[in-house]
C-alpha cells in the first residue's frame, strides 16, 4: 500500500512489524528451521528495498546468516527442520526453493559470495533429487548424514510417497524461475517445463487442482486453490525469461 500510494501511515505501521521481525531474529525466536526466506524476503527485505531502512537490512542479513547455518556440506543442501545433522531430520523439502532467493539477495547486498554459493548448491541438489524422472516431485528427500548420498524421497503432506502433493509441485514451478532470475542456471527451463506440464496435464475441468495431483474429477477430494495460485505466479515469473520464439511460452500465459 505504501509503495503504491506513498502514504506514510502504511509505512509507519509496516515498520512496526519490521521491528518485530528484527527482534525475532535477534533473539532466535521460532526460527530454527529453513523458512527464513518466506519470513524475511516478504517483510524486511521488501522494507529495505522500499525505504532503505538499515534496521530492515540488518534483520534480513541476520536471517540469511541463520538460514546458511542449516547448510549441510555432506549432501550440499539446507536442512529443513529438526536437530542439525540428525539422521531422522537429514533432509530438505521442495518448499525451500522459495527460501534460497534470500541468499542471493544477501550476496548481492553484502558482496559476500558464500550465500550465493550455498544457494546454488542447494538448488542443484534439490532439483537432482526431489524432481522425479516424470517431472513430478517428492515433498521431502532424505540424504545420508555419513556420506551425503541420496537415500529416499517421501511425503509429509502429500497423499503418499509416490504421489505428487499439489502445493509441492507448485513450489517447484515458482521456485525454479525465482532462482533462474538470480543464478541463470541453463537447466532451469527444462526443469520448469517438465514440472509445469505435469501440473497442467492433471488439472480437473475447472482448472483448480486437487490437493494432490493423483486425484481427478472422479475423486471426492478437496481442491487446493493456494497451490493453483502459486503455480500461476511461477508461470508469470518464468514468462519473463522464456524467449518469444519458444513455442511453449504461449501455453503458460
Amino acid at each position: 500500500a505504501y509503495e503504491h500510494t506513498g502514504e506514510d501511515k502504511y509505512r509507519k505501521l509496516a515498520e512496526k512489524n519490521v521491528l518485530s521481525f528484527k527482534n525475532r531474529v535477534d533473539n532466535n525466536i521460532e526460527i530454527d528451521h529453513h523458512d527464513l526466506g518466506f519470513l524475511y524476503s516478504l517483510s524486511t527485505v521488501s522494507a529495505y528495498k522500499l525505504t532503505g531502512s538499515e534496521v530492515a537490512k540488518e534483520a534480513s542479513i541476520k536471517a540469511a546468516d541463520k538460514l546458511i547455518s542449516r547448510y549441510q556440506e555432506k549432501g550440499e543442501f539446507i536442512q529443513a527442520w529438526g536437530e542439525l545433522g540428525s539422521k531422522d531430520h537429514y533432509r530438505f523439502i521442495i518448499d525451500c526453493l522459495l527460501n534460497i532467493p534470500l541468499l542471493y539477495w544477501a550476496s548481492e547486498t553484502t558482496g559476500d559470495n558464500k550465500y550465493r554459493e550455498m544457494a546454488d548448491k542447494h538448488f542443484v541438489t534439490s532439483c537432482n533429487n526431489v524432481i522425479r524422472d516424470d517431472a513430478s516431485a517428492f515433498h521431502t528427500f532424505y540424504m545420508n548424514p555419513e556420506d551425503g548420498k541420496p537415500v529416499k524421497g517421501v511425503t509429509r503432506q502429500g497423499y503418499s510417497n509416490d504421489a505428487a502433493w499439489a502445493r509441492g509441485q507448485a513450489w517447484g514451478i515458482y521456485g525454479i524461475p525465482l532462482n533462474y532470475r538470480n543464478a541463470k542456471n541453463p537447466h532451469s527451463f527444462n526443469l520448469y517445463k517438465g514440472m509445469t506440464n505435469y501440473f497442467l496435464n492433471r488439472l480437473p475441468n475447472d482448472n483448480v487442482c486437487y490437493w494432490d495431483l493423483i486425484f481427478g474429477d472422479v475423486d471426492n477430494h478437496s481442491k487446493d486453490s493456494s497451490a493453483a495460485a502459486i503455480a500461476v505466479c511461477g508461470m508469470h515469473e518464468m514468462g519473463k525469461y522464456l524467449l518469444e520464439v519458444d513455442s511453449d511460452k504461449e501455453v503458460y500465459k
